[in-house]
């Protein structure tokens, strides 16, 4: 009996043990990779088997359904300067936040195709990636609206197509704006792409020079006392480069009066052409007044300002500019530069044309302003004489004027807006869907103009002072519309560029949801339509801008089609953005100050940040981790260490780490019991922005991500910031920025920034006194409790996630943008001594010119007192993407489901283990052990008494009591 007793305890020892090992092993450990497979499935909800072109098609048909809760909503608040004139005058920036401004985002990809990848083992896998471009569609929810597709389906190759057939209903979206608030809203703030063609001249005094001058003959200034004077027909002309634009007045009043030079200063007379032309666009597009008659002229004769050549009694400057949010979210036209830049490369583009043996002056201008000059330029234009066209199509109806007997062009104005793009069913029209007209005052003003030129030739064909207004695109529309001009002149100034506009991109880019609808219903969207509009139009943008991601991880093995587990960390991962493997973020120049000439000096070393990192929509699963419940397949938690997370508007990736403090959960839509899931959370990691950047990367502060190297129509770029909102975790400077050590100036001249209590409501008329207002110095205030998704800061980016099968659940992604205008220190930068001398009490940088200074910033003519290399907010944004679909979810719940039912079938095996082994085979397994020498002494058999009384008995079994 003992014998089998014996037996039973250690077979039911063992036999609980290893059931409970096996078990554990099945649903814990061993079931990692079939949950993985279990939970890609063989529906929509395929995640991880994309490398199957079945798949891939159904993932990517869900994602181009335009459903509502698929879309992206952002919201931006936007800074204006409310006392843009004081500010350049010396004065703090007074910026007030204004918003929200809700936009929905509608997505799909288009020119899908299959790639090899770098991110697997299997090399001959020429599916393992997809490469895509997206179409984005965008909402302004200011209004309300209906949106609507047709049919549009993506065939087997993963083209989209279109065919005719009934519009379905997708949504109808109510209005989300306050009601103070509307696209139409103005905001005023610094103008980029100002700071663009002002970086590409290097300074706002090179800028005019090189209206006038050659660079070659720029550079000579410098040695004008042995250098000629260029004669007026060798100025702009690029073989003559033994001359100079003209000479300093140090050295003019070196060499004496005697000497023939012009002075450079004078060149600056209001009342000149180049000034009047300035300072007219300007106006024309949204510039700040900064000088008024009376006040004292730019040449520093000494005499008073009356009035430009245009009778403007104001001089404006384009440093800061007032736009609407329609305008800056999608793009405007721009006067300004239309002119400017055509006029900065014209010398260029006629040594172009000589050099392929065309010596037309007429014919130079054609080729420059049709685009056909971008190639051989540092500044893309395109073809603004054919956008030119397209802005008058919805502009013109605008403008108002006598043109038979107006005096100036600022008797031509064309004033109010175009209409909006969803009064329209034709795609140049939608494009252009409420833009601001004013700019095209400069196109319609040809008009007159041209008018009165043909009238002065008909009476006299050999008039010096006139010459045939000839259009860039070859139509005779000077003489109804206006147009881009190639050629004319009239009273003796030359028309070249005139009424020309350049297309200046939104933050978004261009928007094509228009209406495609009849007239006189709600405005409705159709989103196939304009997702067909788009992929036509933006053809040849598709091989320079394609996205590309890792899809497809290999098998473990010849004849296992489980998952190669280590492949999975980097599913969904970037290879390339904007075609590109990597983008250059900064020039390293060992300096603290961004600079206009970085790019340029023998010394710099471009910053390239390779394309890595998840877009939020795919992660490395943990698989079972050693819980799940009725809603959970984890405990909630990822893993250890950062989470590279490929950030689209800087072109680099930023590092995520796990809150470990929240527990979001998301619920399933399908679940008649409401089933939610547990999931993670993660956050921009503290020092995110702030370790990246060595000393001497052109970053006075921390908590900046330079990204304007990647920007804008020029190849130096812009003085453009990434970072938080409110610049948190950031240096706490960056809320005031009064310091001016870096120029030989007083403190000030930075910012002060307010925001309304409750932007839910008309805040009313700013003022620093209103109690609407409040004045940040510190953002901790702003850390606030937001009851959605335990959204604890509502200003911090975060990702939602299902830790075990790595399915990003949603994403919310703030950040902001800043602009600085460039700075212009003489000591590192001899172009900017160009600049006259200022008075020593308000200039910025010392000379050795009897203490007298320079300007404060590039901006060094029209305002001259503002201090550059302050960093100015312009927006930030708040993007909310729902990255998992309901299915998505749903498929989780299934997953949870068949789990749960596996841990309730070993549940009763465990459990009857656990009994066994605990109530039955431990104790006897213990008194095998314990009681060993008493059952051998069994197994002898019967003693008499006499020997149960010896001392060797007495013994044995004393011994075995007290053991």
């Amino acid at each position: 009996m003992s014998k089998i007793l014996r037996g039973i305890g250690v077979v039911i020892t063992l036999g609980g043990l290893i059931m409970n090992n096996s078990v554990v092993k099945e649903i814990y450990l061993g079931g990692r990779a079939k949950l993985l497979l279990a939970t890609i499935g063989q529906n929509a909800g395929t995640r991880y088997a994309t490398c199957n072109e079945n798949s891939l098609l159904k993932r990517l048909n869900a994602e181009d359904q335009f459903q509502p809760n698929g879309a992206s909503d952002l919201t931006y608040n936007f800074y204006n300067i409310d006392n843009p004139e004081e500010y350049l005058k010396g004065d703090d920036a007074i910026l007030v936040e204004r918003g929200p401004y809700v936009i929905k985002k509608h997505t799909v990809k288009y020119a899908v195709e299959f790639k090899a990848s770098g991110l697997t083992r299997d090399v001959g896998n020429n599916k393992a990636s997809i490469e895509y471009n997206e179409a984005n569609l965008y909402i302004p929810l200011d209004i309300n609206v209906d949106v609507k597709k047709t049919n549009m389906t993506r065939g087997s190759d993963l083209k989209l197509n279109w065919f005719d057939g009934e519009r379905q209903n997708v949504a109808s979206y109510e209005k989300k704006m306050p009601n103070h608030l509307s696209m139409n809203n103005k905001i005023t703030n610094i103008s980029p792409i100002y700071q663009s063609i002002i970086g590409e001249a290097n300074d706002e005094f090179s800028l005019i020079l090189s209206m006038i001058c050659t660079p070659t003959q720029i550079d000579n200034i410098f040695a004008a006392d042995t250098k000629p004077q260029c004669t007026g027909a060798e100025l702009n002309d690029m073989e003559k480069a033994d001359c100079s634009c003209c000479m300093l007045r140090e050295m003019f009043d070196q060499m004496g009066e005697s000497t023939n030079a012009t002075v450079c200063e004078t060149l600056l007379d209001e009342s000149s052409q180049v000034i009047s032309d300035l300072s007219l666009l300007a106006y024309y597009d949204g510039g700040i007044q900064v000088k008024q008659a009376g006040d004292e002229k730019y040449s520093t004769s000494g005499e008073n300002f009356v009035e430009t050549l245009y009778n403007q009694t104001l001089i404006y400057s384009p440093v800061i500019q007032s736009h609407t949010v329609n305008d800056l979210l999608f793009g405007y036209p721009s006067a300004y530069v239309g002119k400017i830049v055509p006029m900065m490369y014209f010398g260029h583009a006629v040594k172009i044309m000589k050099d392929n043996g065309i010596n037309s002056r007429t014919q130079a201008a054609k080729e420059l302003l049709t685009g056909n000059m971008d190639d051989f330029l540092p500044f893309k234009l395109g073809d603004i004489s054919l956008y030119t066209k397209k802005v008058g199509s919805v502009c013109l109806n605008t403008c108002s004027g006598a043109t038979d007997v107006a005096a100036s062009p600022l008797d031509l104005m064309c004033d109010g807006f175009a209409p909006e793009r969803y009064e329209s069913n034709r795609i140049d029209d939608v494009l252009l869907g409420g833009i601001d007209c004013k700019p095209y005052s400069a196109t319609y003003a040809t008009i007159k103009m041209c008018k009165d030129i043909d009238a002065t030739m008909e009476m006299d064909p050999f008039d010096n002072e006139s010459e045939k207004c000839i259009c860039a695109d070859g139509s005779d529309d000077y003489k109804t519309s206006g147009c881009c001009l190639a050629a004319g002149k009239y009273k003796g100034l030359d028309l070249t560029s005139s009424g020309c506009l350049f297309p200046v991109d939104g933050i978004l880019g261009p928007n094509y949801a228009g209406r495609y609808t009849a007239t006189g219903v709600k405005p409705t969207v159709d989103l196939g339509e304009s997702t067909e509009a788009l992929v036509s139009r933006e053809s040849e943008k598709q091989s320079s801008s394609k996205m590309t991601q890792f899809v497809c991880p290999s098998k473990t093995g010849p004849g296992d089609d489980t998952l190669f587990l280590p492949e999975l960390k980097a599913f969904g991962h970037y290879e390339r953005f904007d075609g590109k493997q990597k983008h250059t973020t900064y020039q390293y120049t060992g300096t603290p100050r961004m600079r206009q000439t970085d790019s340029t000096l023998d010394d710099v070393e471009p910053f390239s940040s390779k394309v890595r990192g998840t877009s939020a929509q795919y992660f490395r699963p943990t698989g079972l981790t050693g819980y799940f419940n009725e809603i959970s397949l984890t405990y909630g938690h990822t893993h250890k260490g950062v989470v590279p997370v490929y950030m689209k508007e800087m072109k680099a990736p930023m590092n995520f780490t796990e809150d470990w403090g929240v527990r979001p959960i998301v619920c399933d839509p399908y679940s008649k019991s409401n089933h939610c899931h547990e999931l993670a959370r993660l956050r921009p990691a503290k020092d995110a922005l702030q370790d990246n950047f060595p000393a001497g990367t052109g970053l006075p502060y921390t908590g900046l991500q330079p990204i304007g190297i990647m920007q804008g129509p020029t190849t130096k770029g812009l003085p453009t910031y990434f970072h938080n909102p409110y610049f948190m975790n950031g240096d706490t400077e960056l809320l005031s920025q009064q310091n001016n050590s870096h120029v030989d100036s007083s403190d000030g001249n930075g910012i002060k920034l307010y925001r309304p209590n409750n932007f839910d409501e008309d805040p009313g008329l700013f003022s620093v006194e209103s109690s609407n207002y409040a004045h940040l110095t510190d953002t901790s205030t702003l850390f606030q409790i937001n009851d959605e998704f335990l959204d604890q800061n509502p200003y911090e980016s975060y990702i939602d996630l299902e830790p075990a099968t790595g399915l990003g659940i949603r994403a919310r992604f703030r950040h902001g943008i800043s602009h600085s205008l460039w700075e212009c220190d003489p000591v590192s930068n001899e172009k900017c001594k160009l600049s006259k001398a200022r008075n020593k009490s308000n200039g910025c940088y010392s000379s050795s010119n009897q203490g007298s200074t320079y300007p404060c910033s590039a901006a060094n003519v029209f305002s001259p007192d503002v201090v550059g290399g302050k960093i100015i907010p312009a927006f930030w944004v708040d993007d909310k993407q729902q990255k998992a679909t309901a299915l998505d979810i749903a498929t989780l719940s299934v997953i949870t489901g068949k789990y749960r039912e596996v841990q309730h079938s070993y549940g009763f095996m465990v459990n009857i283990a656990i009994l066994l082994t605990w109530t039955l085979g431990l104790p006897l397994a213990l008194q095998l052990a314990c009681f060993a020498p008493e059952k051998q002494f069994l197994k002898q058999g019967p003693v008499d008494g006499a020997d149960r009384n010896s001392g060797k008995a007495t013994s044995s079994v004393s011994s075995s009591a007290d053991s």
